[in-house]
């Protein structure tokens, strides 16, 4: 197993799509489920969290193969990926993607 996570810094303005996002893909579980299947992923979790006055993302990922998890998302038709792709894609701010480097994943 291979983990990836990191902090996506939010657009200022954007609760409400973030709200959004969130009620979205927690109503539509099942097909979350089996995009996650698809792409290999065990665990995707998303947390919020405000940083000097900023809001952000933070996402962790444990799957199979990160690079296919993210090449089969990439290249998915599913409407839940989509949804998921265009939603991020709005709210985050110019150059708010920041990955970070996985020091230590205990699981048993």
């Amino acid at each position: 197993m291979e983990i990836a996570s990191g902090l996506i810094k939010l657009r200022q303005g954007f609760d409400s799509n973030v709200e959004y996002w969130q009620q979205t893909m927690s109503t539509r579980i099942d097909e979350v489920m089996q995009s996650l299947q698809a792409e290999g992923v065990q665990i995707e979790s998303w947390f919020k969290v405000k940083i000097e006055g900023d809001d952000y993302l933070i996402w962790y990922m444990r799957a199979e193969s990160i690079e296919r998890a993210v090449e089969v998302f990439q290249q998915s038709s599913k409407d839940i990926d989509k949804f998921h792709f265009e939603v991020l894609s709005q709210i985050t701010a110019p150059d708010g993607f920041i990955n970070a480097e996985p020091l230590l994943d205990f699981h048993h």
